[in-house]
């Protein structure tokens, strides 16, 4: 009895870690292919929108100076460029370091909430405050953008049915710990394989929280920012492309930020992440698998996105299957775990990661299981709705 339930169970999830990986390999396959030609396509287009910058900050008193002198490094046209500081609730002296930036730069403003009001909300709040700017461009106060970054992220713009544009973020301490090494490797295979991938395949690529851009229009078109949402960019990403809209990647536009650097900094950020992708699927799924404009690559994509760490969880299910003695669970799960280190090679490679970066792998293995780990919590959590935690970015190191 036991046994014929155990072979009743692994075929279904032996079949879906197969197909996890067939996706995984046809990203790779694709995201590995020159996109020189539609890079150069771009290229005269750039620098002939207007942007309205805006950043959320809540006690950055640390990353304010470092952030705000990359924004005044910026070669975007200042005439087209509108910077505004949301100040929302800081408790720090973050208020005074803007106010010292923001004196002697015209086309800079800061816009004070008196209570913390959550960054979705003080995004809507800067929105109707400031009317100017086609294209929205969001930063974290923990950034620091490249001069070009703007340039960049607002040539794909150009094609009228871009809705929004994530670019590159590059982890600035990788080699700072283990667990920034193997977020690394993370954020390269998401966005040099993944995103990439997926935006030659117009399979709306993410968007990000951080280094990202926004027709006006379209954001009006959906709402603007979800108030609330634990991941309002993943909640953005899949309400585009439901309304019609194009996401694209942009891996030109670099902006570098820094990562935790503690395992419980790691976990706290992934269960956060992996409970709000729960949020987006239970809020959205019904909607986009019921669009029939859209194409059913399309809808499938934005189901697994939406479903974000599934692929974690059916893998510990499978592993369980073959301790038990599955031998399909066992050849699946064996399948399913040497795709994701083939991905990490290409994308280092796609990178050209330093040599220091690419011997950190052993890694893998250790950070991996806490990744399956993290998304069975961040389930568990969804599931037996536990109330959700706020921290400061900080407080997730």
């Amino acid at each position: 009895m036991i046994k014929t339930l155990r072979d009743v169970i692994a075929w279904p999830i032996a079949a879906l870690l197969l197909f996890f990986t067939a996706r995984r390999w046809l990203f790779l396959i694709f995201a590995l292919q020159s996109r020189q030609a539609h890079d150069d396509a771009l290229a005269p287009t750039a620098a002939s929108a207007s942007v309205l910058l805006l950043v959320p900050v809540r006690n950055e008193a640390e990353t304010l100076p470092v952030f705000c002198s990359a924004l005044d490094r910026l070669n975007y046209p200042v005439d087209k460029l509108t910077v505004v500081f949301i100040n929302d609730g800081s408790t720090d002296a973050s208020a005074a370091i803007l106010q010292q930036w923001t004196a002697q730069r015209a086309h800079w403003h800061t816009l004070s909430l008196e209570q913390n009001r959550g960054k979705a909300n003080a995004l809507n709040v800067a929105l109707t405050r400031f009317t100017q700017g086609d294209i929205i461009a969001i930063y974290d106060a923990d950034e620091q953008p490249a001069p070009d970054v703007l340039t960049h992220l607002v040539a794909p713009f150009a094609e009228v049915q871009v809705g929004a544009v994530s670019g590159q973020r590059a982890v600035g301490n990788s080699l700072a710990s283990p667990a920034a090494s193997y977020t690394a490797f993370e954020t390269l295979v998401h966005q040099f394989i993944t995103m990439g991938a997926k935006d030659r395949l117009d399979l709306a690529p993410a968007l990000l929280g951080s280094n990202c851009a926004y027709r006006r229009t379209a954001l009006a078109q959906v709402g603007n920012f979800k108030p609330g949402a634990l991941l309002e960019d993943s909640d953005l990403t899949v309400k585009l492309a439901a309304a019609g809209w194009r996401t694209r990647f942009e891996p030109r536009a670099v902006s570098t930020h820094h990562v935790p650097e503690t395992i419980a900094g790691y976990w706290k950020q992934h269960t956060r992440w992996a409970r709000g992708f729960a949020d987006v699927a239970e809020d959205q799924a019904s909607a986009f698998i019921q669009q029939s404009a859209l194409s059913w690559p399309l809808r499938l994509e934005l189901l697994i996105f939406s479903l974000g760490y599934l692929d974690r969880v059916a893998l510990l299910i499978g592993g369980g299957l073959a301790l038990f003695g599955s031998r399909l669970a066992r050849r699946a799960v064996a399948i399913t775990l040497l795709t994701p280190l083939l991905q990490v090679l290409a994308a280092l490679y796609a990178a050209q990661a330093p040599v220091a970066l690419w011997r950190r792998i052993f890694w893998l293995p250790l950070f991996f299981g806490l990744d399956i780990a993290m998304a069975v919590s961040g389930f568990w959590g969804k599931l037996t709705k536990m109330p959700q935690v706020w921290e400061e970015r900080r407080a997730r190191r």
